[in-house]
């Protein structure tokens, strides 16, 4: 039979193992939070993502100065980011993977049929039209498909609240903010949000995938 000490070592032990197992779940994958796939690695192949919320409709500059709205661009997934031109930690990071993901996008066929990048600055003091066409054209994007955008800071700072998208000045010139990315899909609602510190461009490229896929 064993002895109650035996017995209770094998209760511990299958204890720790179900613990350990419970950990590795990704129960908060794909559920719109900015922390969703922050300590979950590994992809989703057939994504499901679920319905947040209407993306609020903005009207912001080009770095031409033309007027990019959101509303116009439904038929079409938008991948939305908020960067600032001199930040030195996250927004770079961002940008290295963004430029992978619209050129596989573009290999695979699926920037084509609509995929559109938007990178809008919360720091529009500083970034100029001049100063973000300098940043885009250095970070090598296909501007047919990949929009830097911008307006004076009352009418930013609207944009910036319906995506409770705060910002908070720090020493040295730099800004502190969400830094959330937001997917949208052809109806124009927001189907994840993805925190910045932890974006994986190959989910990305599925969950676009997987959004261009869906009837409009």
């Amino acid at each position: 039979m064993g002895s109650p000490k035996l017995h209770r070592i094998v209760a511990l032990a299958l204890l720790c193992a179900c613990m350990v197992a419970l950990r590795g779940t990704p129960a908060d994958a794909h559920q719109g939070s900015p922390a969703a796939r922050s300590n979950h690695p590994a992809l989703a192949p057939t994504p499901k993502l679920p319905l947040i919320k209407p993306a609020p409709d903005f009207t912001l500059l080009d770095t031409s100065g033309r007027p990019t709205r959101l509303s116009e661009l439904r038929g079409h997934v938008v991948l939305i980011s908020f960067i600032y031109t001199i930040c030195s930690a996250t927004c770079p990071l961002l940008n290295q993977r963004m430029v992978p993901l619209q050129a596989r996008l573009a290999r695979s066929g699926l920037g084509g049929r609509g995929a559109h990048f938007l990178s809008v600055t919360v720091d529009p003091d500083r970034d100029s039209a001049e100063v973000l066409g300098r940043f885009a054209a250095r970070t090598g994007v296909d501007s047919s498909r990949w929009q830097f955008l911008r307006e004076d800071s009352e009418r930013l700072r609207r944009v910036l609240a319906a995506y409770d998208e705060w910002t908070r000045p720090q020493p040295g010139g730099e800004i502190d903010h969400p830094a959330r990315l937001y997917l949208v899909d052809r109806r124009g609602n927001i189907r994840e949000i993805y925190s910045l510190s932890f974006f994986d461009e190959q989910q990305a490229f599925l969950d676009i995938q997987a959004l261009l896929e869906e009837v409009p």
